[in-house]
């Protein structure tokens, strides 16, 4: 298809007109005129209704209707006026491209595997017995008093019984308890039961010789 220029020039010849005429009529300074003819559209001012402006002005001079040629010169001018892009710009376009998909996968990567990670870590927590360590007394303990102190730590959240009945830690999971004592060998059963189901149990046995001993000690009380 021929330019828009090439077109306006052809018609011109074909008038005997000369650049100075078209001037003369449209007052268009001649170099934007030359650059309208050559499709130089560079060379005209920047803003698009000035441009729009001469061409319209242009093609009234050669009593010719302007529409055509302004949509013609509107699509010439937008692919024109776009700035080539240099060298190996696009080289450094794909590498920059690459690079980004490259640190978005490695970051969704990392995102994932400590994500999985924690689920691990907290399926392992619902799977492992609950933590349970029993400080005081020790396993096979002779004492010649009716009472002990029972001591220890377990993690927070469980259900704590010892010899059946329910005992509240405190916040950071110890708990410590005097427990009576009777006679002879009483054995104490330390439990930890999370919500889950898991348990985790220590007993301990202890060994209480005593005369003084009344009928009405015997068991366990808190």
């Amino acid at each position: 298809m021929t330019r828009v220029g090439e077109r306006l020039k052809k018609t011109r010849a074909e008038q005997n007109l000369s650049l100075e005429d078209i001037f003369k009529k449209t007052r268009i300074p001649l170099k934007y005129l030359e650059a309208i003819e050559a499709g130089h559209f560079k060379e005209l001012p920047q803003t698009k209704a000035h441009r729009l402006a001469y061409l319209r002005e242009y093609a009234v001079a050669l009593n010719l209707n302007p529409a055509s040629f302004l949509y013609q010169f509107s699509q010439e001018s937008e692919t024109d006026l776009v700035t080539p892009l240099p060298p190996g710009h696009f080289s450094k376009l794909w590498l920059f491209s690459s690079l980004s998909n490259i640190f978005k996968k490695m970051a969704i990567a990392v995102l994932l595997i400590g994500f999985l990670g924690y689920l691990v870590w907290q399926i392992n927590g619902i799977l492992q017995p609950p933590k349970l360590t029993v400080f005081t007394p020790m396993d096979g303990y002779v004492s010649s008093h009716l009472t002990t102190l029972v001591q220890g730590e377990t993690e927070k959240e469980v259900k704590l019984t010892i010899n059946g009945k329910e005992i509240r830690p405190n916040d950071a999971g110890r708990f410590e308890i005097s427990l009576d004592l009777s006679n002879g060998v009483n054995t104490i059963i330390i439990s930890a039961i999370k919500k889950h189901g898991k348990t985790s149990t220590v007993t301990r046995h202890v060994m209480v010789k005593s005369n003084s001993l009344s009928a009405g000690d015997a068991g366990i009380n808190y």
